[in-house]
């Protein structure tokens, strides 16, 4: 079913849970994921006499979250990759998602609240604009997603 997973990776608490579950999908499947972490440059820019540089030290983590992501996909007995990008985070994912012909994009799941989702954006929902393959948003079990309906209501409803 699905061959080649892109996980959206960032070491957080989501994207742990995200991770969790591509694991558990690509040893069912036995896919290969792709680990990717977005810097989004307009986010982490520092002035410095009118030239603005991303700081090493950023990298040099995120490298080491993505290394540790692999190292445990490994362990699971999965294939995993893993790879450092620089834009926008929506739009990253989704051109790496077209270049590796992935069959599913896996991103967890920032619960924002209706404002700073305003204000912020959703990366997954970006996403679910413009999908090139099936997109996996992962939930933590302990915690339902704001706004969407369990399939078991739409059904009832369905029969009412």
């Amino acid at each position: 079913m699905f061959q080649k997973l892109l996980l959206a990776f960032d070491g957080s608490p989501d994207g742990r849970e995200a991770l969790a579950q591509a694991e558990t999908l690509a040893s069912a499947c036995g896919a290969t994921v792709h680990l990717l972490a977005i810097i989004d440059p307009t986010e982490s820019m520092l002035i410095v006499e009118a030239m603005s540089y991303i700081p090493d030290n950023q990298r040099f983590v995120l490298q080491s979250v993505l290394d540790e992501g692999v190292r445990r996909l490994r362990r699971a007995g999965c294939t995993a990759t893993s790879e450092i990008k620089y834009g926008k985070p929506a739009e990253q994912i989704i051109l790496s998602a077209r270049e590796m012909n992935a069959n599913l994009i896996v991103v967890g799941h920032r619960d924002q609240g209706t404002l700073a989702r305003w204000l912020n954006g959703s990366v997954g929902e970006s996403i679910l604009h413009q999908p090139p393959c099936s997109v996996l948003i992962a939930v933590k079990p302990d915690q339902p997603a704001i706004n969407v309906t369990p399939i078991r209501q739409l059904k009832a409803r369905g029969k009412g």
